[in-house]
């Protein structure tokens, strides 16, 4: 038996139970939509998507797992949440679209766990002087965190961008999760988004002892042949997760080596315009090897597409593996264009 927001499922039982969060203007109750997947005793896992509304491919990857696993074979619990974000996904945004009145810029769901208030705010501390979206946060962080024992949080690109790495939190468990998943590409960057205040839902959930990694994967826009490529990606990282935890019968299905990396600079267009890109979303190491770039490398130019001119060049920053890149199309200023994991600190493991 599992007990999961006042409810109670026998093993192998498979239920849509949304959480609720709040009544809206227009008349509608905002929930986070959650899948209860139980087939007994064991650890439970909270899979999340679209924390971010743009990173719409990641709900295809979710839901293939709700679909597809069979509880009656699962040892414990999958916690299923396709739409983390309701309101940016309906609003096709990253961040919460058009949120009411905010005293601070509290929009963008994955910087503010646990959505609840840490330091007076005007002199405030009441638990609902908090913005829709941490409210949001912290509803899955009372009704949905407690629950899991470990969470794989899908995060993606926006639509004309690819993308493929593993962050992880670090903890010996959660490293071991990481590289267990097989994605290729592992990250483990210098500092933290939190710094000990509002942050991801990941760095929030370790603080509750729970084992996170958040697998990077695809982008939109690139066609069905990419999306296919992706989803046999996260099957195998998921399967192989699931057999990890002895969740699921099976074998580890790994990569005969994985890169492990710290440096990972971004490229950003300096100046908007029309991006000509030597790039293609494959060439993230999506269905075939990461691709190789020299430093001064150039992948791509802008030009101005009224006056023509070509505005910049878009050059590798270092000597690394591609792990994010845009393909053509319009730039605004600032926008990014690349990422590379850099050769320097980084290695192989096996």
């Amino acid at each position: 038996m599992f007990e999961f927001d006042g409810k109670k499922f026998e093993e192998g039982t498979r239920e849509y139970s949304p959480v609720h969060v709040c009544h809206m203007l227009d008349g509608h109750d905002l929930n986070i939509p959650v899948h209860v997947i139980h087939g007994g005793n064991g650890p439970c896992v909270g899979i999340f998507a679209v924390i971010h509304g743009t990173e719409y491919y990641q709900n295809r990857i979710v839901r293939n797992l709700a679909l597809g696993i069979d509880p009656a074979e699962l040892s414990g619990t999958l916690l299923v949440v396709p739409v983390a974000n309701p309101l940016a996904f309906v609003g096709m945004t990253r961040t919460t679209p058009d949120p009411p009145e905010e005293t601070v810029d509290f929009s963008n769901l994955n910087r503010v766990f646990p959505g609840k208030r840490l330091t007076p705010l005007f002199g405030s501390m009441e638990a609902t002087d908090v913005s829709l979206t941490m409210r949001m946060a912290a509803t899955i962080t009372d009704m949905i965190l407690p629950r899991c024992t470990h969470i794989i949080d899908f995060h993606g690109q926006t639509r004309g961008m690819a993308l493929n790495k593993m962050l992880f939190n670090l903890d010996p468990a959660s490293r071991e999760m990481a590289k267990v998943f097989g994605i290729g590409i592992l990250h483990d960057p210098p500092g933290s988004i939190s710094k000990g205040g509002y942050g991801p839902l990941t760095d929030f959930a370790g603080t509750m002892g729970i084992k996170c990694i958040v697998p990077e994967l695809g982008g939109g826009g690139h066609g069905e042949a990419f999306d296919n490529e992706c989803n046999k990606v996260a099957k195998r990282g998921i399967t192989n997760v699931l057999v990890h935890l002895g969740m699921i019968d099976g074998e580890l299905d790994l990569p005969e080596r994985q890169f492990y990396f710290v440096k990972a600079p971004h490229v950003r267009a300096t100046s908007g315009g029309y991006l000509i890109s030597d790039m293609e979303a494959r060439d993230v190491g999506i269905g075939k090897s990461p691709r190789e770039v020299s430093k001064g490398e150039v992948l791509g130019t802008v030009y101005d597409p009224f006056s023509l001119r070509e505005l910049e060049q878009i050059k590798a920053p270092c000597d690394g593996l591609l792990y994010a890149c845009r393909v053509s199309g319009l730039v605004e200023a600032q926008s990014e264009v690349c990422a590379v994991a850099d050769y320097d600190g980084s290695k192989w493991i096996s």
